[in-house]
C-alpha cells in the first residue's frame, strides 16, 4: 500500500512546496500583483498583471514601468524584469499586447495595445505619473513606440531589449517618436540582429548605421557610454551581453542593465538595489519544482488505478 501512495504524496509535496518557493520568490519585499482588464480601443479587452511594492500608495506614490512582452509570449514572460522592479520599488505594469494572452484583437493592432496600457498605468493612484518607463523585448517594442507616440511627455526614459524603435513596422504600426532617455540592450548572440539592426551578427550591432543615427553619431556606439543628456530627454546608451534573443529577458545578464537604466533615469523608488543582484531564477526553480511533482504525481496515480480492482 505505501508503494502505491507514496509517489502521489511526494507528488503533492512537490506541488506545494515549488508552489509556495515560487510565490515567495514572485512577491519578495511585500509586493501585491494584481489580474486586472481594461478597455483598449476598438472595442478590445487588454489584460496586465499589476506588481505594486509595499508603501506605495495615492498618498505616497512610486515610479512605474510600463513592460511588454514579445511575440507569441505573455505577460507573464516579464516577469524577471517585474519581480526586480517591484521589490526595488517600482509599480510594474506587465501587459499582455492586442492578440496575447488574455488580450483580445488582432496582433499589432491598436499599436499592440500600448497607448492603452500606458493611460492605465497613468490612472492607478499608487503611480507617480511624473517618473514613469517603458519597457518591452523583442516585439514588445512595438507597444512601447506606440505608447511614447500616443503621449510624448508622459514618460521619463524607456528601454528597448533586442528591439529596435522600427520593430512596430514591420507589423504595420505608423507609430514613430524620438524615444526620451533610451535604453537599447541587444544581445552579442541575438539571432534578429539582420531584421533588427541590419547588421549580421548581434556582436556588430555597434557598426549599425541605424543605431548609429538613432545615436546621433557617424562612428561605432561605444558600449556603456551615456551619449546625449538626461535632463533634455536625448539620453542614449547601448549595452551588447553576450547572450542569445531568448537570454535578452531571462537571464541576469540581460535583466541588470534595464534594472540600472530605470533606477538612473527615474525617481523614488523606495529600495535601490545593485542590478545584479537578482531573485528572480527561484521563481522558475519553484515552477520547475512543482511541474516535477506533477509529473510524479500523475505516475503515481496511473500506478494506483493499474492497482485498483
Amino acid at each position: 500500500m505505501l508503494k502505491i501512495w507514496l509517489p502521489i504524496a511526494v507528488g503533492l509535496g512537490l506541488i506545494l512546496g515549488g508552489g509556495f518557493l515560487a510565490h515567495q520568490v514572485h512577491t519578495a519585499g511585500g509586493v501585491t500583483i494584481e489580474d486586472v482588464r481594461f478597455a483598449g480601443e476598438g472595442g478590445t479587452t487588454l489584460s496586465a498583471l499589476i506588481y505594486t511594492p509595499p508603501g506605495a500608495s495615492a498618498a505616497r506614490p512610486a515610479p512605474a514601468i510600463l513592460a511588454s512582452h514579445g511575440y507569441i509570449n505573455t505577460r507573464e514572460m516579464q516577469s524577471a524584469f517585474a519581480i526586480e522592479l517591484a521589490r526595488r520599488g517600482f509599480v510594474v505594469m506587465a501587459m499582455d499586447m492586442t492578440g496575447h494572452g488574455h488580450s483580445t484583437g488582432i496582433v499589432g493592432t491598436q499599436e499592440f495595445g500600448g497607448p492603452a496600457a500606458l493611460r492605465y498605468l497613468k490612472g492607478l493612484p499608487q503611480v507617480d505619473r511624473a517618473n514613469i518607463g517603458l519597457e518591452g523585448h523583442s516585439m514588445g517594442g512595438g507597444p512601447v513606440v506606440g505608447a511614447a507616440a500616443s503621449d510624448p511627455g508622459g514618460y521619463r526614459s524607456a528601454a528597448l531589449v533586442g528591439s529596435t524603435p522600427a520593430i512596430g513596422a514591420v507589423f504595420g504600426s505608423q507609430a514613430k517618436t524620438d524615444l526620451r532617455n533610451l535604453a537599447v540592450v541587444f544581445g552579442g548572440h541575438d539571432e534578429f540582429a539582420p531584421l533588427m539592426w541590419q547588421v549580421e551578427k548581434g556582436s556588430e550591432v555597434t557598426n549599425s548605421k541605424a543605431l548609429q543615427a538613432l545615436f546621433g553619431v557617424t562612428a561605432p556606439v561605444e558600449p556603456g557610454r551615456v551619449y546625449g543628456n538626461l535632463s533634455a530627454g536625448t539620453a542614449r546608451v547601448l549595452h551588447v551581453p553576450m547572450i542569445t534573443h531568448p537570454w535578452e529577458h531571462f537571464s541576469v545578464a540581460g535583466v541588470a542593465p534595464v534594472i540600472d537604466w530605470f533606477q538612473t533615469t527615474l525617481d523614488g523608488e523606495a529600495n535601490p538595489l545593485p542590478p545584479t543582484e537578482q531573485i528572480w531564477i527561484w521563481k522558475e526553480v519553484g515552477t520547475l519544482i512543482a511541474f516535477a511533482g506533477f509529473v510524479v504525481l500523475l505516475l503515481g496515480a496511473f500506478q494506483a488505478l493499474l492497482a485498483a480492482p
